[in-house]
């Protein structure tokens, strides 16, 4: 993925989340068109790129926003293979076994507690065919200086619910697999996108050594 694309793609913290996400490839790319839903899309980003793959989206938000995705995806010239709802991820109108791929990315947290998250979980694995692929990734709650930095310095830290390593574990337990990959530990201390990347340079050989549960990004496969 080029630059540029990935800036689009991934949006914030992009090296970081781009690094930690790159293991979702072989479920999207080089294979048949897919059904797809896309959780928490307000700037359209991963919806656009399982359009440029050839597969078929619902792309979706809580609010209303389609106006906000749409110019990026006309000009990506994939108009055709997005269509565009609100939705609240923990109870959806969609029939059981609907999807063969959902994907999220930095959505559950902002539902503000485990209950609720759970019952995102839950949902997801309802619409999900069975055989079908859950694509997440998730801010956890890594260490006690990520989660002072982010009460102290972040302007939803107060009400976001930062779930731990354990608790996505928790969440994924009624799916047949789940394989997962955590990164990043400086990264999420940069004021501007010009110090996360330069920040995620020396998070790559910590990703080697540190704990997994220190790390902040969770990045998850799981099959129904």
């Amino acid at each position: 993925m080029d630059k540029e694309l990935k800036q689009k793609v991934f949006q914030w913290d992009v090296e970081s989340w781009s690094s930690v996400m790159s293991n979702w490839k072989t479920s999207i790319e080089k294979v048949n068109s897919l059904n797809c839903l896309a959780f928490g899309e307000r700037e359209g980003g991963l919806s656009l790129w399982l359009a440029l793959n050839g597969h078929n989206v619902i792309c979706t938000d809580y609010n209303k926003f389609d106006i906000t995705p749409l110019p990026l995806h006309e000009k990506e010239n994939v108009g055709s293979k997005i269509s565009y709802q609100n939705v609240d991820i923990t109870a959806t109108s969609f029939y059981d076994n609907s999807f063969d791929l959902i994907v999220f990315k930095s959505v559950v947290g902002a539902l503000g507690s485990k209950e609720l998250q759970t019952k995102a979980f839950s949902e997801i694995h309802r619409i999900l065919k069975p055989g079908g692929k859950l694509l997440f990734a998730e801010n956890i709650c890594a260490t006690k200086v990520h989660q002072y930095a982010r009460r102290k310095f972040t302007n939803w830290g107060e009400r976001w619910y930062y779930p731990s390593l354990t608790e996505i574990k928790e969440y994924t337990s009624a799916f047949k697999t789940f394989e997962f990959q955590t990164g990043g530990f400086f990264g999420t201390f940069g004021r501007s996108e010009k110090q996360r990347s330069f920040l995620q340079k020396i998070d790559r050989p910590l990703n080697k050594i540190t704990p997994k549960h220190w790390r902040y990004i969770v990045s998850g496969i799981a099959i129904k």
